[in-house]
């Protein structure tokens, strides 16, 4: 369709502004098990925003000569677009979600229109853009008008989904998957098998490349398709985790930002900031395979392996493909980026690596852009609102960047468990953490810091049950406490706490659980200090009672009941590894 120019343009005097919100997401995205599927459901979502899709499939596809609009946002599954008259504006709307409708029944438009002009409640395209997400959410609540489901009185099921089968998908030969059987799927699986199988080799070549290969490795180097390629070890544990990165307040920020601006260039500087989150977003996503891909040595052997401190065997072995008639290995690197958009990531690994990863992103939000195509480079130059002061070390004075901070929620699921409970528990686990991040705020201001909170926030959990009695269990553990003990948890986190957390107790400094000596008292760690924790019962007379036997019962100094908890619970999951930033190529995202 014929836009506007990008960037700075003449306001336009009236017209109408269409809001398109997709519900559903998530329950969409991760309906299938199969990682490949559910990275090909998140790129046809951000397929849905995009103007290549909107010219394609909604006019020259049936003949019709596209109208003039201009596109005024396209991240997160968000679709704001703008038409010089109503009749222009319903006719977009017939057609969008008409087309999303044939794409997937999964998905649910939500739609808002907005005129503006001199004449109308809202005189320019500024208020019409301020006004728009107070409209989307109204709309939210409407009842939606009732509509057939998809393949109605078929009696044959979706091998995937369980939903009815439309189409029968046979893998062609040459794509290393002919010998599979055809399947019974839904017409939206072959359509994400198509997208993801081409966003996977995009992807792969661009993030795998000679910078991110371990040193010594010959063979190809590959991101998982499948669970089945994460978590697991023969005799070792079997799990996987799911990470959920959220930005803090952007919505505040993003108010904040556009009330300090002259009304006829909000529209173009609201299109440039949603851009530059995207980039971070995407970068970060990135930033995390390459360094992952990095951190793999070869043994002696000549066999790959990711080492960390940790106890037990300190090693996690990632899977190599080896084929059955001659060819090179492919090494997989055990981490896949599943949904970026906008300022949400999502992302899949193995356990192990949860906990090092989320420090990672952390530490590379708040690092410093290595140049001016490092994908932090625009945020991180932003002035008021989004600047905040971060240190790089106790002998380095503060700098200040744009980046905002991050809420995160990692959930540690079996592997072959649903990925859908699994993002629903994170995702909760990320609001909640953002709450106590607000919490603290409230405080931080009453205690005259302006800018309340400027820190990230972290929780977890490695229970595996419905997300609101995981969010329940996590509430129950802060609240008991009285007047001489803490909580028998300390999450959420802050970002330092985080920090400080893995540092004291999962390091190998002196007093720390896997300190020196730390092997001896293992067995009364998780067992006998840990009950004495839960129950909530002093230390002190049990730590007297080892000394005066001559056991060791080194503790971290100034420890908490709470944080002591959290550690000794990660003692056997938690791989500590350093890992080093590699400079991103692109910042391009899913």
């Amino acid at each position: 369709m014929p836009t506007s120019p990008p960037g700075r343009r003449e306001p336009v005097a009236g017209g109408v502004l269409v809001g398109v919100d997709l519900r559903g997401i998530q329950a969409f995205v991760f309906e299938t098990r199969r990682l490949l599927d559910a990275v090909g459901r998140a790129e046809m979502v951000a397929e849905l925003t995009t103007p290549e899709w909107l010219e394609e499939k909604l006019y020259r596809k049936r003949s019709v000569k596209p109208p003039t609009y201009t596109l005024e946002r396209e991240h997160g599954g968000t679709l704001v677009v703008g038409f010089a008259d109503h009749a222009t504006a319903r006719e977009f709307t017939g057609r969008y979600t008409r087309a999303v409708r044939e794409r997937s029944d999964r998905l649910l438009p939500v739609v808002a229109h907005l005129a503006y002009g001199p004449d109308a409640p809202l005189r320019t395209l500024a208020d019409a853009l301020a006004a728009l997400p107070r409209e989307l959410s109204t709309a939210r609540g409407r009842a939606v008008e009732h509509l057939p489901a998809r393949g109605f009185g078929v009696t044959a099921l979706c091998e995937v989904t369980g939903r009815p089968a439309e189409v029968v998908d046979q893998p062609p030969k040459g794509r290393g998957g002919a010998d599979r059987p055809a399947e019974r799927v839904a017409r939206d699986i072959v359509d994400a098998r198509r997208l993801g199988t081409r966003w996977h080799r995009d992807k792969r070549g661009a993030w795998l490349d000679a910078a991110a290969r371990p040193d010594g490795w010959d063979g190809d180097l590959d991101l998982p398709t499948d669970v089945e390629e994460l978590g697991r070890d023969v005799g070792d544990i079997s799990r996987l985790a799911v990470i959920h990165l959220d930005f803090n307040g952007l919505g505040d920020r993003l108010a904040r930002f556009l009330d300090g601006l002259p009304r006829d260039e909000v529209p173009a500087e609201l299109r440039r900031v949603s851009a530059d989150i995207h980039a971070v977003t995407a970068g970060l996503a990135e930033a995390i395979v390459r360094a992952v891909a990095r951190a793999i040595k070869l043994t002696e052997d000549g066999q790959p392996v990711i080492t960390g401190r940790g106890n037990g065997d300190p090693g996690l072995r990632p899977v190599v493909k080896r084929p059955k008639h001659g060819g090179s290995r492919t090494l997989l690197v055990p981490v896949r980026p599943l949904v970026v958009a906008g300022d949400d990531l999502s992302i899949l690994c193995d356990a192990r690596l949860a906990w090092s990863v989320t420090r990672f992103a952390l530490d590379w939000l708040d690092g410093e852009p290595t140049d001016e195509n490092d994908p932090r480079h625009r945020m991180a130059n932003r002035g008021a609102p989004w600047a905040r002061q971060v240190s790089d070390g106790p002998d380095l004075p503060p700098r200040t960047t744009g980046v905002p901070t991050a809420g995160v929620g990692i959930a540690v699921q079996p592997v072959g468990s649903s990925i859908a409970v699994g993002y629903d528990i994170c995702a909760q686990l990320c609001e909640r953490a953002k709450e106590h991040r607000k919490e603290l705020g409230t405080e931080a201001r009453k205690a005259g810091k302006a800018d309340g909170l400027e820190d990230h926030v972290v929780a977890w959990s490695q229970t595996f049950n419905a997300p609101e009695r995981v969010i329940a269990d996590l509430n129950r553990a802060r609240e008991d406490r009285d007047d001489t003990r803490a909580g028998r948890t300390a999450l959420p986190m802050t970002g330092a706490e985080f920090r400080a957390f893995l540092d004291r107790y999962l390091s190998e400094r002196p007093g720390a659980l896997r300190g020196p000596g730390a092997a001896e008292q293992r067995s009364w760690v998780l067992s006998d200090l840990r009950t004495l924790l839960y129950d909530g019962e002093p230390l002190q007379p049990e730590l007297e009672r080892r000394k005066a036997r001559g056991v060791a019962a080194e503790l971290p100094p100034e420890c908490s009941r709470g944080e002591l908890l959290d550690a000794i619970d990660l003692l056997d999951v938690h791989l500590d590894v350093a890992l080093a930033e590699v400079p991103v190529r692109s910042g391009e995202g899913a």
